[in-house]
């Protein structure tokens, strides 16, 4: 719900990109709405894989702690 909400904050702020490109010319306006949607779908990607990538790292050694737990129960026994 967190990143949702991150994400429907970073719309606006493209639009207000996109409208604030001056008309001096095509080519150049179609260039800076391209760099500019990039940078912020780029932004919103890096917002959203950073959160997942630190939960399957905290799965991982969740999952070694719990294996390590277990090997050592079984030598005791």
């Amino acid at each position: 719900m967190f990143l949702l909400s991150r994400f429907l904050l970073l719309l606006p702020l493209l639009f207000l990109l996109l409208s604030a490109c001056s008309s001096s010319g095509e080519e150049e306006k179609t260039g800076d709405i391209e760099r500019a949607t990039e940078k912020v779908a780029q932004e919103a990607i890096n917002y959203i894989k950073t959160p997942i990538e630190q939960a399957k790292f905290a799965k991982e050694l969740q999952e070694s702690h719990n294996q390590l737990i277990e090997d050592a129960v079984k030598q005791q026994e």
